[in-house]
């Protein structure tokens, strides 16, 4: 494992790859694969710090710095995709941990289950923050034409400094950017996330104009964004971060999230207004002028 961090890797076997998702906020999304269990990245928002919990570690200490391997991943895939049952249905894949934190650089659990994916002609959608998807591009490309499949590059903001604090350890928003354009051109059908878009911190409109013009320039669109869900793992996390860097901020989101997931329902229209507004100004197609309101949204408090 890579010697220059201090995060503990777990070798384990798994019985199957796979998760059934019986979510329905997620419709369409039915099983997920995730190489790993645990994340390098420490991304003081991400949800998925839960998943942690059910092995009684801690989500806020333990999420980045005790990462689990599924080193039979290949394996247990193949003989997954080749049961009876299976109907070759989209898999979802790093659903609850990035497939290319630096951890993959040497297991390429990913990449083998990339393989086989293509193997057994099984059509597959992925969600990275790390440029190191680049390695694949020619699987992805052949997947792609193969049988189905979509990346999706997760960019929270193009504020350098900003990344730095909240996404600790990723590649810096420039070089996701770059990855794009790249694996754009290498054949593999791209796009962007604007996840999660969080209130008061990435939410201006001048910065979320900035963040999908960029998509549109590097030869994506934007996917899809997401308004910042506090779960009760992130909480240590994301308040941590609050504390040390946006203090004016403590309040807000105390109250906002004080009983619900979810920022209040006036912010979340305020939002989608300012998203619509963004894409039919910077549409690819048929940009429209349109003025750009200064400043944050207001969490409505």
């Amino acid at each position: 494992m890579p010697a220059s961090d201090r995060t503990r890797y777990i070798e384990i076997d798994v019985q199957s790859a796979l998760t059934h998702m019986d979510n329905a906020r997620m419709p369409g999304m039915k099983w997920s694969l995730n190489p790993y269990r645990g994340c390098r990245h420490g991304c003081v928002y991400c949800y998925a710090r839960y998943t942690h919990t059910f092995l009684e570690l801690d989500p806020s200490a333990d999420f980045a710095q005790t990462v689990f391997v599924k080193r039979n991943l290949a394996s247990a895939l193949r003989r997954d995709l080749r049961q009876s049952t299976w109907r070759r249905e989209r898999i979802s894949i790093g659903t609850a941990t990035d497939p290319y934190q630096p951890v993959e650089g040497r297991c390429q659990l990913t990449r083998g289950a990339l393989l086989v994916l293509r193997e057994q002609l099984t059509p597959a959608g992925l969600v990275t923050k790390n440029t190191l998807a680049l390695r694949d591009a020619d699987i992805m490309a052949s997947l792609a034409q193969a049988a189905g499949f979509h990346l999706i590059m997760s960019i929270t903001t193009l504020d350098e400094a900003l990344a730095r604090d909240l996404e600790p350890d990723v590649p810096s928003p420039q070089q996701r950017l770059r990855a794009v354009r790249e694996l754009a051109q290498a054949g593999v059908p791209v796009s962007v996330a604007a996840a999660p878009v969080l209130p008061g911190i990435t939410d201006g409109e001048a910065q979320l104009a900035a963040l999908f013009e960029a998509a549109y320039d590097h030869g994506a669109d934007v996917a899809f964004y997401q308004p910042f869900r506090m779960y009760a793992a992130t909480r240590v996390s994301l308040f941590q971060y609050l504390h040390a860097h946006r203090p004016d901020l403590l309040e807000p989101y105390r109250r906002a999230y004080d009983t619900a997931q979810d920022p209040p329902s006036p912010y979340r229209q305020q939002l989608r207004e300012r998203i619509q507004r963004i894409r039919q100004r910077l549409g690819p197609r048929h940009p429209q002028p349109d003025p750009v309101p200064a400043g944050q949204l207001s969490l409505g408090l």
